[in-house]
């Protein structure tokens, strides 16, 4: 019963939003070794703006599922089986801590991008970049298990 409440649809939204982040923080460093200043800075926007939109979709269905009154510590989430209050206690926690750091990512690439356009980060010295990009694929990544855990398991 606990997964059929999440909507795949949103779930799967989400997933190729960061997807695509994932591809353009790649293609910012990509633009970066080439010496592509103004390409990377944008790509870097748009890894943020996704990245945004990607709570912002989250922001929604939590709102719906706390309308519903479903949320931890809830008279009618305690009102389930145990299984059900599991799912959800796992679901909040693991979302919540996923949200927390794609909050952390957004700060870290803003970071970047204030050193690019500061030019302390270059063709030739991208590393902080680089690493910035990594963290990002690892939120991405952290998303890939959680999408089928929640959302399509059954």
């Amino acid at each position: 019963m606990a997964n059929q409440e999440l909507d795949v649809t949103i779930g799967f939204i989400n997933t190729v939003i960061l997807l695509i982040s994932s591809a353009t923080v790649a293609m910012s460093i990509t633009a970066m070794q080439k010496g592509d200043k103004k390409m990377t800075l944008i790509l870097l926007v748009v890894t943020l703006l996704l990245a945004l939109v990607f709570l912002i979709n989250k922001y929604f269905e939590w709102g719906a599922k706390i309308h519903h009154g479903i949320y931890p510590g809830s008279e009618f989430l305690f009102s389930l089986s145990q299984g059900d209050i599991l799912f959800f206690g796992l679901y909040f926690f693991m979302t919540g801590l996923h949200a927390i750091h794609i909050i952390v990512g957004m700060v870290l690439l803003g970071w970047v991008f204030v050193r690019v356009r500061q030019g302390r980060v270059t063709q030739e010295r991208y590393v902080f970049l680089e690493n910035g990009g990594l963290y990002w694929h690892l939120v991405d990544l952290i998303w890939i298990f959680l999408f089928p855990l929640f959302y399509l398991i059954h």
